[in-house]
Formats: structure tokens, C-alpha cells, sequence
């Protein structure tokens, strides 16, 4: 029996000292744990908003034509650009219908801006869009589209 008491009196020792180092590797486990759970949190609120940011970027982006022609209305009338005075000239006027066409695009759609100047007494500008391949027309000052003659069909290229 006194040979086995030198075993003892070392496994004893050995036996707390094992339960010390698990528990405070535990504690260390629990810590790191509640770390990662507040870092999973930050990180799953970050993607949230970045989901959020990107639904609000895939309703403009890309742009595209109108789908219809009571589409382009329903846009027009919510555009105020029509309710600016009248530019004075040219140059005013057709930098007019640069801001209609960038309003167009903050919103997703696509519209060309084309000046006419016959002379300086005569000119005009018109905001243009494609639906189903035509072409429809308007003066910026008035948003009342039309359908030229003869200007015929659109094709995209694939």
C-alpha cells in the first residue's frame, strides 16, 4: 500500500488541477462564443442594410425603356421638369431636357433629348423614349407624348 500512496498523493494533485484548466478553458470557450454571437449580430445587420441598398439600386438599374404607353404618362406627370419656366433660350431649353433625362434615369428609364432650331425665332426641345420599339415624342415644356410620322421602329441590338 505505501507504494501506491507516492501514486496517489501525485494523482490528486493532478485530478484539480485538470478540473481547474477545464473550467477556464470553458470560460474562455463561453467568452469567445459571446463574441462571435455579438459579431454574427453586427455582421447580419450590415447584410440587411446592404440588401435593402441593393432593392433599392435594382428597381433603377439597369435602365430600360418604358413598357407602355400610360407608363410614360404616369412618369411624366410625377416629373416636374414640364413646371419650370419657360428657358428663355436654346441652350436653356435643352439643358431643361437634360434634367428631365436625368430624372429619367435616377427613376430607371431611358429618354433621349433632341433640339430642333429652326431659327432664332423658332427651336424647340423634346424628350424622346422607345415603348415596344416606337418611338414616342414630347415637347418638355408641355409632357404630352405623340407618335411622329415617319419615323418608323426601333431595333436593339442584342
Amino acid at each position: 500500500m505505501k507504494r501506491w500512496c507516492w501514486l496517489i498523493t501525485l494523482l490528486i494533485p493532478a485530478v484539480l488541477l485538470a478540473g481547474c484548466t477545464s473550467n477556464s478553458n470553458y470560460q474562455l470557450a463561453l467568452d469567445e462564443n459571446t463574441t462571435l454571437n455579438a459579431q454574427n449580430s453586427d455582421l447580419s445587420a450590415q447584410l440587411d442594410a446592404m440588401r435593402a441598398q441593393y432593392e433599392d439600386i435594382a428597381k433603377v438599374f439597369p435602365p430600360r425603356d418604358f413598357g407602355s404607353l400610360q407608363e410614360l404618362n404616369e412618369w411624366l406627370s410625377k416629373d416636374n421638369t414640364n413646371e419650370t419656366p419657360t428657358a428663355a433660350n436654346i441652350e436653356d431649353q435643352y439643358s431643361k431636357g437634360l434634367q428631365q433625362q436625368l430624372a429619367a434615369l435616377k427613376d430607371g428609364f431611358i429618354i433621349s433629348v433632341d433640339q430642333e432650331y429652326i431659327n432664332e425665332f423658332f427651336s424647340f426641345v423634346l424628350g424622346i423614349a422607345v415603348i415596344d420599339g416606337e418611338l414616342w415624342v414630347w415637347d418638355i415644356d408641355t409632357d404630352e407624348p405623340y407618335q411622329p410620322i415617319g419615323w418608323g421602329k426601333v431595333s436593339r441590338g442584342s
